[in-house]
């Protein structure tokens, strides 16, 4: 099921709610279309709105910090990776072809997700980084260095090479749990379609009507669009930038 589909399902459970809430209007029998009755639906569906309005804003903030935080995560790993590069380099010309593979590794990432091809979730299990650290790790327990700058650089690799593993691992175990439990979408979900009803069920039908619920329902669906859409930073319609990881790219290996 597509985020896109359930905005649109969001969207039409919340109109149809309160087009529901438009027909039993008309279905009420007079005593319980009191002054006293639409007070303390009001009154409620004020309650149901206040706490619609708090928890959708907590929410997005929660996934748009979470959007933020692989943000950051991914210009970190770019430096990291341009400072393991060095480090190799510094080593010496022994160390190219372990610094093209590292190219070509950034080099697939970087067009699996921001590239024009199919993004491709598996590159984000945590058995990719795992497996690519131990395959630098033995690369570099490999060398024979012979002078201080060789074994200063052996050194800087090996701790570069580490703090690259604990930040992919770390970006995909974030991304493996979505930032937002999908039990609050679903209370949320039904809160709104509760409200629309109640906003309804004393509102005579006609155009203003149908087009303040029909934009009501649209921002609903929208808003809880952007929770679950930001949730997914590196497969989703809003992609983290992938600037810094090109110009990593760039530079490797020169």
């Amino acid at each position: 099921m597509t985020i896109v589909f359930i905005g649109l399902l969001i969207f039409a459970l919340t109109l149809g709610a309160g087009f529901l809430g438009i027909w039993v209007n008309r279905t009420l029998p007079a005593e319980l279309q009191s002054d006293s009755a639409r007070a303390v639906v009001g009154q409620v569906a004020g309650l149901v709105s206040l706490l619609l309005a708090l928890v959708l804003g907590t929410l997005i903030g929660t996934s748009f910090a979470f959007f933020g935080g692989q943000k950051t995560a991914i210009e970190t790993l770019s430096s990291q990776v341009l400072m393991l590069d060095q480090a190799l380099a510094q080593y010496g010309p022994e160390t190219m072809p372990a610094r093209e593979k590292l190219k070509a590794s950034v080099q697939g990432a970087y067009e699996t997700f921001w590239g024009e091809g199919e993004h491709d979730p598996k590159l984000l299990l945590v058995s990719i980084p795992l497996a690519s650290a131990l395959a630098t790790k033995t690369f570099l327990s490999s060398l024979k260095p012979e002078t201080d700058v060789q074994k200063q650089a052996v050194a800087a690799a090996n701790a570069f090479t580490n703090q690259i593993e604990q930040g992919r691992v770390l970006m995909d175990l974030q991304v493996a749990s979505h930032p937002v439990n999908p039990g609050l979408v679903i209370v949320l979900v039904v809160w709104a379609v509760i409200l629309f009803f109640g906003m309804g069920l004393f509102a005579q039908s006609n155009g203003l009507v149908v087009s303040a619920l029909t934009f009501g329902a649209l921002c609903v669906a929208f808003a809880v669009f952007l929770i679950l859409e930001l949730g997914l930073p590196y497969t989703g319609m809003f992609r983290v930038p992938g600037a810094a990881l090109h110009e990593a790219l760039v530079n490797i290996a020169k």
